[in-house]
């Protein structure tokens, strides 16, 4: 089931910006509030506009199944790997070791939240 062209058509205006906006979240974190959880959960929410505007079969064919899955898995293991080193190492906490987490931990989030959308989905469909 499709929405109108007016919600179809805002949300291809406003996805490309909530991403932008994710990006910014996970890269300048440590100058302003945010950090890699909510930019995860902006980019899930595009994602999710997406697939509620235009239907989860056209959206799927981009973003699959098997592609979230893989980006959650690295990024959980590069921020515990991180997050690990930096332990170990008795480094403290910089810019150097934080973006690069954050990042991870935005594309784990983001990840795992499309991940569940679509087992909603799929539970949806199978009803």
């Amino acid at each position: 089931m499709k929405m109108s062209i007016v919600a179809r058509t805002t949300t291809k205006l406003v996805a490309p910006f909530l991403t932008t906006y994710a990006a910014y979240l996970m890269i300048y974190t440590t100058q302003s509030p945010g950090g890699g959880f909510q930019a995860g959960v902006i980019l899930a929410v595009a994602l999710i506009l997406l697939i509620t505007s235009h239907g989860y079969k056209s959206v799927r064919k981009y973003f699959r199944k098997r592609v979230a899955s893989s980006l959650e898995s690295v990024g959980g293991l590069a921020t515990i790997t991180i997050f690990f080193l930096t332990v170990l190492l008795f480094l403290r906490p910089s810019e150097v070791y934080v973006v690069p987490a954050n990042v991870f931990i935005g594309l784990k989030v983001g990840a795992a939240f499309t991940l569940m959308f679509y087992a909603l989905i799929s539970v949806l469909e199978r009803d």
